[in-house]
């Protein structure tokens, strides 16, 4: 008599059966193989596994599969196309910093300094657009850097040369403005500079804004190992705020630097990607622009003939660009004038214009123009 075991059955469920015609039947094989093939499943011990060539082509739909159970390591590299992914469905989220994105700041990468090159004063305006900030008895100077050795995008950083006294910080920041044309300020904004210090700890991104309900958000502190580091911060703003700051801190005596910064709206952070040189240029100077630096060919020119004196003479200077509020219009430096009881004054100006005025002393021929760098008619407006 030969008898024998299951093999596609193990342990508890391995039936007996008989490997002979001339084998005994016992009720025991029919009862341990009806517990069996009544447990029967593809699983290990309890029959044979699936053969996938038995499945055919295109057999499986969504429906036969556990949410959740397929994972990027099932997922063939670049076998996902645009095709397949649902319109609108990806979230700000899910895009990488290198998805360029609209820059909500001015100036990001330090590039355009036309109010000069070097700043000790507090609240003065240094590169443009950026306001430098610190407490009494601590100084700070703000100064155009580069290129050598620093980071790859374009000609310029700003440097913070800063020295503590007590326990104040300072800052250069950008204020984005509701009353500038900024919509886009409820929400969520995040912001990412490149940042480089000499002492570690304390130089940080940070955004902020008026309204209640969302302090100040900061970046983790930038090391103080030579390199240049992408720092990041998110900041949600409240519903009623009319502005938002965005800029950098620190808080101990050191020399920092600070390029490419980017603020974007939605929880992404994105990497800076500089304008067009004449877009970059053109925002500047809705803010900021020199009519004439005096070196333009005697340009603004006022000239005429008087008859008698106290009579107006008048050049009008319409902007380059159009200001972001009613601007402040200088004559800066002492004018060639010949006839005249003083150098010219600006008069009816507002955001798209301005007018020149000077007064004849006598009768006679009137003129006056700007000679030599630094004189000219420089327009500001910050809202």
């Amino acid at each position: 008599m030969a008898r024998t075991n299951s093999v596609n059955f193990t342990g508890a469920n391995q039936f007996p059966m008989a490997s002979a015609g001339t084998d005994s039947f016992k009720k025991e094989d029919v009862q341990v193989l009806a517990k069996s093939t009544d447990l029967h499943n593809h699983s290990a011990g309890l029959g044979l596994p699936v053969d996938t060539t038995a499945i055919p082509a295109g057999a499986l739909n969504g429906s036969k599969l556990t949410d959740g159970t397929v994972t990027s390591a099932k997922i063939q590299d670049g076998t996902i196309v645009a095709a397949d992914v649902a319109d609108a469905s990806l979230t700000n989220a899910k895009l990488g910093p290198d998805v360029a994105r609209a820059n909500l700041l001015t100036n990001g990468g330090f590039e355009l300094w036309q109010r000069g090159t070097s700043f000790t004063a507090t609240g003065v305006v240094t590169a443009d657009r950026w306001t430098m900030s610190y407490g009494a008895g601590d100084s700070l100077t703000v100064s155009r850097a580069g290129p050598t050795g620093q980071f790859p995008f374009g000609n310029y950083v700003a440097q913070l040369a800063y020295t503590r006294s007590g326990t104040n910080a300072f800052t250069l920041q950008q204020v984005l403005k509701v009353s500038d044309g900024y919509p886009l300020l409820a929400g969520t904004i995040s912001v990412s500079a490149v940042l480089q210090a000499s002492v570690a700890g304390t130089f940080s991104v940070y955004i902020s804004g008026d309204g209640t309900g969302a302090a100040a958000v900061y970046s983790s502190p930038c090391p103080a190992d030579g390199a240049w580091h992408t720092l990041t911060a998110t900041y949600t703003v409240p519903s009623n705020a009319t502005y938002v700051i965005v800029g950098v801190t620190g808080s101990a005596s050191g020399t920092y630097f600070v390029d490419n910064a980017c603020a974007v709206v939605g929880s992404q952070p994105a990497n800076y990607v500089p304008l067009h040189p004449a877009d970059d240029l053109a925002r500047c100077m809705r803010y900021y622009e020199w009519i004439t630096d005096g070196t333009d060919s005697y340009y603004p020119r006022i000239q005429g003939v008087a008859t008698a004196a106290s009579q107006p003479f008048e050049v009008a200077l319409p902007f380059k660009v159009q200001k972001a509020a009613t601007p402040t219009v200088t004559r800066n430096g002492t004018w060639v004038s010949s006839n005249t009881t003083a150098h010219p004054t600006p008069n009816g100006y507002g955001k798209n214009g301005t007018m020149l005025e000077v007064i004849s002393s006598a009768a006679g021929l009137v003129s006056s123009w700007p000679n030599g760098a630094g004189t000219g008619v420089s327009v500001e407006a910050n809202p």
